[in-house]
């Protein structure tokens, strides 16, 4: 088997990540794998280097740049897959087009998240392609059925969680610093709630706790994160640590981690700090219900709350042991149920599948 996953660019955010630990993953299991940037090849491109997992980048213009699709179909036929795996809006809107005169691979579009930010274009092209691919993976049960609400067959849509490498096993035990270290990730914007996490810094320093917040990403958000830095004078708690190359590592040496997000799919950094050990404090969102359950994995909080945000840090700081217990709960479940290895098997598995259907 052949497969050739197709992403917008390789920046730095969820998605691009699982692509990677993919493609790695289905390499190490002896399946060819390769995957193709459609705008630009992005800053982590550099860790498929070298390793034949990399087949170039096809300069998509910003847009509707119909060029695309001539230039996927020649380089798809030139790679030969067997299966084509896409990845967010964009790589599964243009793969789509170009299968749709004629091809023998089996196109699969992973959807990563409840997409509520499309416009009324962006959902009629998604209805009208909703058979242009042969099935769809969400990435947790919220994204699966939010895109069923929205008009996709369910028995075109399977679920099969993320899945994230092993990390942790050389970062310090939490909490053992004598001022705590909180941090988080992701691209600076509004849907990641930040603005509300440094509010919550504002509450926790009201009451004399004792602690650094480090945020790293960048984005739009951040002259507005500055503003409220200064305005609530947090200069020398809060730090923004802008775009990370180690970010993993960053997650893993945190002493808590906190997702203040709005909206997400099935987000990798928590899993990323479940894996290591961290006891994480995250909101309630329907993506993360059943992975981090309160008062298991870690601590839940109402969306959008900062209130509830710092209430939750406190008390992980104040009660070190129970935050610890709770970060050895969450990599025990990391391990057994979100490692990269059982959702490179359940893809593998329905490649399999809509293969052996195809061949049918």
């Amino acid at each position: 088997m052949k497969v050739v996953q197709i992403i917008e660019a390789l920046t730095r955010g969820g998605a691009e990540r699982l692509v990677i630990e993919l493609a790695r993953e289905f390499d190490r299991r002896g399946v060819e794998s390769q995957v193709v940037c459609l705008s630009s090849p992005g800053p982590w491109k550099g860790e498929l280097d070298g390793s034949g997992l990399y087949a170039g980048c096809l300069g998509k213009r910003p847009g509707l740049d119909f060029t695309i699709l001539a230039k996927l179909r020649k380089r798809i036929a030139e790679l030969e897959p067997d299966v084509v795996q896409t990845h967010l809006f964009t790589a599964n809107l243009w793969t789509r087009l170009a299968g749709l005169r004629r091809r023998d691979w089996v196109l699969v579009a992973t959807l990563h998240n409840v997409d509520n930010w499309r416009g009324p274009i962006h959902i009629l092209a998604d209805r009208l392609l909703a058979g242009a691919a042969d099935h769809y993976i969400g990435v947790s049960q919220a994204v699966s059925d939010y895109y069923v609400r929205e008009g996709l067959p369910p028995d075109l849509i399977r679920t099969i969680p993320n899945g994230v490498g092993s990390n942790g096993a050389a970062h310090r035990e939490a909490l053992v610093r004598e001022v705590p270290v909180i941090r988080s990730c992701g691209r600076l914007v509004a849907k990641k709630g930040f603005i509300v996490l440094i509010e919550a810094a504002a509450i926790l320093k009201a009451r004399g706790v004792r602690f650094r917040l480090e945020i790293a990403g960048e984005g739009p958000e951040r002259r507005a994160l500055e503003g409220a830095m200064d305005s609530l004078g947090l200069s020398g708690e809060v730090t923004l640590l802008g775009d990370r190359d180690d970010a993993r590592e960053l997650i893993g040496d945190a002493d808590i981690f906190v997702l203040p997000s709005f909206i997400e799919g099935l987000p990798l950094v928590v899993l990323e700090a479940l894996c290591a050990a961290r006891p994480v404090v995250a909101t309630d969102l329907p993506g993360l219900r059943g992975v981090v359950r309160d008062g298991e994995e870690g601590l839940v909080v109402p969306i959008g709350s900062a209130e509830a945000i710092a209430e939750a840090v406190e008390r992980l700081i104040r009660h070190p042991d129970e935050a610890r217990q709770l970060g050895r709960v969450g990599r025990a479940r990391a391990k057994a149920e979100f490692s990269v290895e059982r959702t490179a098997a359940s893809y593998l598995d329905l490649y399999s599948q809509l293969l052996a259907k195809k061949a049918g």
